[in-house]
């Protein structure tokens, strides 16, 4: 094979590959965003001494989404 040839093949496959890998890296970004914020909100009301029946729903709510995978 010539290398003009190993290197196109080489080009296209990698541009495959980091089109596949961006966008999971992207998405597990995400959850990681997702994951820090519920993690803060659980936290901060550890902390409270008093946790309204709102809070303790949207923080539910957070973590069944992040169960569940749906992004914001």
């Amino acid at each position: 094979m010539e290398n003009g040839l190993i290197v196109a093949v080489a080009t296209a496959v990698l541009t495959v590959v980091s089109v596949f890998l961006g966008s999971k890296y992207r998405k597990w970004l995400e959850r990681g965003r997702l994951f820090a914020k519920l993690f803060d909100e659980i936290v901060a009301a550890a902390e409270d001494d008093k946790i309204s029946e709102t809070e303790f729903q949207k923080i539910v709510a957070d973590a069944k989404k992040l169960a569940d995978g749906v992004e914001e």
